[in-house]
């Protein structure tokens, strides 16, 4: 019991260390390969001292069971020969040692027993005629070694002076264990050969194995919740470091070219050329729209953070909606982009939050624009049943991976395909539509191939409530 409780000291200051450690390195720049491998050696060293610990509790309680073993057959063959006295004392009421109360000692360092009354009281029951009786001692052996908790195979030996049996009781076993001789009359002698094995072993510290199971498996629960914090903070951190400098580029470009247009505007040396004028102030307005959308997908973080957005349902037109938003796209010159509509709407009135529904559909064809080739084309599509309401926004871009699909609605997260090709942006804005339709009380579905295109389908119920 006192290993035990010093292996669970040990334990909790192994915890703890493995928790300072998982904290020091959370906070620090380590990579999770290194992480990884660190916690396998953690892991390693747990499982080691566990082992070495199991180790000597299993030898202990093999020593513990070779004492209960020979303290259960020397008290077998005391209360055996108490028997076979009290059956004397029965047959001779008048005999003078009538109550006498036998009293042994045993010499453990010797291995027999050295009263003087054993000797001759034997000595007595001998001449009596009352011999040893070795099936009574077998019945005592084995019942003690069950209230002991021990099941174990054995065979007692009963022998003369010279060693041969006289009888023998029990299991036909040639090795194992061999507990203390204990000797009777005249030189004969008993004693035990005993199976220890490992099942029996393990079966008799069942208590201390549950216990230990179950703080092994509470410290690797501690472990992996460890693991899990580090690698939730490395990854907010990688996140946080794209997002910076996604920022930082793409807003640098967009400044310097206004910058650089507002310059050559007001020394005016762009007044003799008119159309390279026009020209310029077209790029500075459309590096102003890519501004006003990266403060947009900014600002969608913060609506996101909220647990309940402000949706104020009002009926809208939505053709109307989708056509002004089409006019805004249709300004930039970088990409040859090509719309096609369709509406089925059925004269029934659409209620959505006019506001953010905008902003929602704006992202999907901003997205639509961004992650395609330079001739992009856009199939939008907008049906409506008796309750809700289907908007198709389909492109012919680079397409989402299966395994990306998984996680592409997730703030900060973009597709491995995106990454490669560095195309620009935070991973803000699908996690935006994702969190404004579902609060409309509806549902944003993805169809994509990698190298086909992606079709994205919004379904929002269209009553007001």
């Amino acid at each position: 019991m006192l290993s035990f409780c010093y292996f669970f000291i040990n334990i909790s200051f192994f915890v703890k260390k493995i928790s300072i450690f998982a904290l020091i390195i959370s906070i620090s720049p380590m990579k999770p390969s290194f992480f990884n491998i660190i916690f396998v050696i953690g892991l390693a060293c747990l499982l080691a001292l566990q082992g070495v610990w199991l180790y000597y509790a299993y030898q202990n309680e093999n020593v513990k069971i070779r004492n209960i073993l020979n303290k259960s057959l020397l008290q077998a063959v005391d209360d055996e020969i108490d028997g076979r006295f009290s059956s004397v004392e029965r047959k001779n009421t008048e005999d003078d040692n009538s109550g006498f109360k036998l009293s042994y000692q045993y010499n453990e360092n010797k291995g027999n027993l050295i009263s003087q009354q054993f000797d001759f009281l034997q000595q007595i029951l001998f001449y009596e005629g009352v011999s040893f009786n070795l099936a009574k001692v077998d019945s005592i052996y084995a019942a003690s070694l069950h209230e002991n908790n021990i099941y174990v195979q054995y065979r007692l030996n009963y022998m003369d002076s010279t060693g041969n049996n006289i009888e023998s009781r029990g299991e036909n076993i040639d090795k194992g264990f061999y507990t203390n001789i204990i000797p009777i009359v005249n030189g004969a002698k008993v004693g035990a050969i005993v199976k220890i094995s490992p099942p029996a072993i393990f079966q008799s510290m069942l208590e201390i194995l549950i216990v230990s199971v179950l703080i092994f498996l509470f410290i690797i629960a501690c472990l992996i919740y460890e693991v899990k914090i580090f690698l939730t903070q490395y990854h907010l951190d990688q996140m946080r470091k794209n997002f910076i400098q996604a920022l930082s580029h793409d807003m640098k470009t967009p400044l310097a070219t206004i910058h650089s247009v507002l310059v050559q505007l007001n020394n005016g040396s762009l007044d003799a050329h008119p159309e390279m004028k026009n020209k310029f102030t077209t790029i500075a307005t459309e590096q102003t729209i890519n501004l006003q959308a990266i403060i947009n997908q900014i600002l969608t973080a913060a609506h996101i953070d909220k647990k309940q957005p402000a949706i104020n349902k009002q009926e809208i037109d939505l053709p109307q909606m989708i056509h002004s938003l089409i006019d805004k796209f249709m300004v930039r010159e970088e990409k040859n982009i090509e719309f096609f509509e369709k509406y089925d709407l059925k004269d029934n009135p659409v209620y959505a939050d006019p506001f953010h529904l905008e902003n929602a559909i704006s992202n999907l064809i901003d997205n639509a624009i961004k992650y395609s080739g330079n001739t992009v084309k856009i199939n939008i599509e907008c049906t409506a049943g008796d309750k809700q309401m289907y908007i198709h926004i389909k492109d012919n871009g680079l397409g989402i991976s299966e395994k990306d699909q998984q996680k592409i609605f997730d703030r900060f997260e973009r597709g491995a395909e995106i990454k490669r090709k560095q195309i620009s942006g935070f991973g803000l804005g699908l996690s935006y539509v994702k969190y404004i339709i579902e609060a409309h009380g509806g549902v944003v579905a993805l169809v994509s191939r990698e190298g086909v295109g992606s079709e994205f389908i919004i379904t929002i119920p269209t009553h007001l409530c």
